[in-house]
This record gives C-alpha cells, sequence and structure tokens, in this order.
C-alpha cells in the first residue's frame, strides 16, 4: 500500500481511540472543552406592552401613585374629562365617633405629580358630606369650570360635621373645629398631595356650615387663604362669646399681608340674612373687607345655593393657577 494512504489512515485511527478514553473518563476534558465554547448571552425584546391593573385610589393611598419616581414629568395637556370622588372616612377622637367624608379630585390628579390647593366646604344643618355633590352638584360645576378653564384644578374636601356640627358643643378637644383642624387637616394632608399652605387652602360652608366656617377661620386667623359663608346663620346666642364669630370679629388680628379672603352672601329673602349683614358691618368698621353680596333673588335653601356654587368656587379659586404645571411639585 502506499505509504501516503497508509498515514491519514493511521491518523484517523489514532482520533478515534483519543475519542474513546474521553468518553469512558466522567471528567474527561469537558473543562477545557467548555473553555472552547464562547458564551453567550441573549437579550429579549418584546413589542407586547404589560397589562396595566388600574388602581382605585382610596384616602389611606400615599398621595402619589405608586410608580411615580422623581423623574416623572407633568403631561402638558390634561385628557381626562372629569374629576373623581373619593369616599372615605376616620375615627375621630374629638367626636368619639367615625367621620365619613368625601373627596373631589380634580382631572389628571394620579397623573400629574402636583400640588393642589383645596377648599373644605362644609354642610347645613342636618346635612352630610355628600349634600355639596349630590346636591349642590360642585363635582359637575368644577369638572365643566375646569373643561372650560374658567376654574383652576382644585381638591374639595367635604366632612360630615355629624352631632358635633348640628349642636352647641365647644368643648376644647372636643368640638367640631377640633375635627376639622386637628384631624381631618392632617389626615388629608398626609394622604394627598395638596398645596400645604395657607395660600392652598381655604374653608368655606353653607348655613350652619358658613357659621362653623368662620368661627374656625377667625379662631385660627393664619390658617387659610379664603373663608366664604353662604347664608352663613350667624345666632349671638349659639355659641359662647370666645367662639362666637359676631363677637371673634370685633377683635381678630391678621399678621401684615396675611389676612384670608372674605366672601359672604345671601339672597334677599334669605331669613339669616339679617345677622349675617350684622357680622359683614363689624368687619367693615375695622376695616377689613367682608366680601358681603346680596342677591336680589333667594332664600335660605338648596335651590338658591346651587345656582351660585359656580360663584362661590370662582371665588375659592380666585388665586391659584390655572395651569397645573405651576403648581408646587409634589415630590418637594
Amino acid at each position: 500500500m502506499n505509504i501516503r494512504c497508509i498515514r491519514p489512515l493511521i491518523s484517523i485511527l489514532l482520533l478515534a481511540c483519543a475519542m474513546l478514553v474521553t468518553a469512558c473518563d466522567p471528567l474527561g476534558n469537558a473543562a477545557q472543552v467548555a473553555a472552547a465554547v464562547p458564551t453567550m448571552t441573549t437579550t429579549v425584546t418584546t413589542s407586547v406592552r404589560p397589562t396595566v391593573t388600574a388602581i382605585v385610589p382610596t384616602a389611606s393611598q400615599s398621595p402619589m401613585p405608586p410608580t411615580e419616581t422623581a423623574t416623572a414629568t407633568v403631561v402638558g395637556a390634561c385628557a381626562e374629562a372629569s374629576g373623581q370622588i373619593v369616599s372615605d372616612s376616620f375615627t375621630s377622637k374629638a367626636a368619639h365617633s367615625s367621620v365619613a367624608y368625601r373627596i373631589y379630585l380634580p382631572p389628571c390628579y394620579w397623573g400629574s405629580n402636583r400640588r393642589y390647593p383645596y377648599v373644605i366646604l362644609l354642610h347645613g344643618s342636618d346635612g352630610d358630606e355628600t349634600e355639596w355633590t349630590k346636591i349642590l352638584k360642585v363635582d359637575q360645576v368644577l369638572d365643566s369650570g375646569i373643561a372650560q378653564g374658567v376654574l383652576p384644578p382644585m381638591i374639595v374636601i367635604m366632612p360630615n360635621g355629624g352631632d358635633l356640627a348640628n349642636t352647641n358643643v365647644f368643648v376644647a378637644g372636643a368640638s367640631f373645629e377640633s375635627v376639622v383642624i386637628d384631624e381631618l387637616t392632617p389626615l388629608i394632608e398626609k394622604n394627598f398631595c395638596t398645596w400645604n399652605a395657607p395660600e392652598g387652602r381655604a374653608i368655606g360652608g353653607i348655613s350652619r356650615g358658613g357659621f362653623w366656617a368662620f368661627e374656625i377661620a377667625l379662631r385660627h386667623p393664619s390658617q387659610f387663604g379664603a373663608v366664604g359663608g353662604h347664608s352663613a346663620f350667624f345666632d349671638k346666642a349659639a355659641s359662647p362669646p370666645n367662639v362666637n364669630p359676631l363677637e371673634v370679629a370685633k377683635t381678630v388680628k391678621f399678621a401684615p399681608g396675611a389676612q384670608p379672603r372674605f366672601w359672604l352672601d345671601a339672597g334677599k329673602d334669605d331669613y339669616a340674612r339679617p345677622m349675617l349683614e350684622v357680622f359683614a358691618k363689624t368687619l367693615s368698621a375695622r376695616g377689613i373687607d367682608p366680601g358681603y353680596t346680596m342677591y336680589p333673588l333667594g332664600q335660605h335653601d338648596t335651590t338658591y345655593w346651587a345656582s351660585h356654587v359656580s360663584d362661590y368656587m370662582a371665588f375659592y379659586g380666585q388665586t391659584w393657577p390655572h395651569d397645573a404645571t405651576e403648581l408646587p411639585s409634589c415630590l418637594q
């Protein structure tokens, strides 16, 4: 046989033997084989979007959505046509009971990353936390006004005053004033992204709620930037002098440049109008503008108040930005 044919055959036989030896050795040259194989990292991409589960926020949630990060930006134009009503309650030490409340959140609140101004709206005698939405339709007024650009976006807090708001209880730490100042306000400012400064807060109410709005605001003159009383019911005998707005108005003092804006209104045929005007004259005599308006039509009823809700909200939001991007950041 030609030697040139034998040499390739010998090489093949030797390679086959080597392979048999390696196959019989559990370790063999596995490390060398592995070292000879390059490591590959595979990046998988997909065009399928993750499933999003809608979350209905409650008052116990963080002021910001769970996915919010420090790099979040404000969307220039809000695509939501309406706000949201959130109902919740808390256990009140002052009232010794559960206090229910409703909150109106403006369109795009959860994605705007901004601190919104807010107004606390108080109901009348025997009312509850639903009066401002179910009867006076404040949420619809705000939805429409914000969409048209005539009202600024804002948060509205509507608590149920219960027995404390409907009775003359003025015990320190156990009155409706205590519920609002010591419990409700801190709770809201902790759980929602609110503008926590006097210029970002307002308070108002109808009938007896108007009484409470001024009782609270005059006794805490640095707390709110605007106060409203819509057919506010004032009575000399309703409360002790130290908490009665008719008396407190005679001595209340405000820090320079920190006086709240006031609004008082009543219809011509409102039975509560005479004492409301006494209150307004007391403020005027001290150089304080009471912001009083008497409408030519109207009695002490929901028909009158409902016809002026847009006026009320325009007053509260008079100094607040209409563009949410101008509001303070919620990340600060």
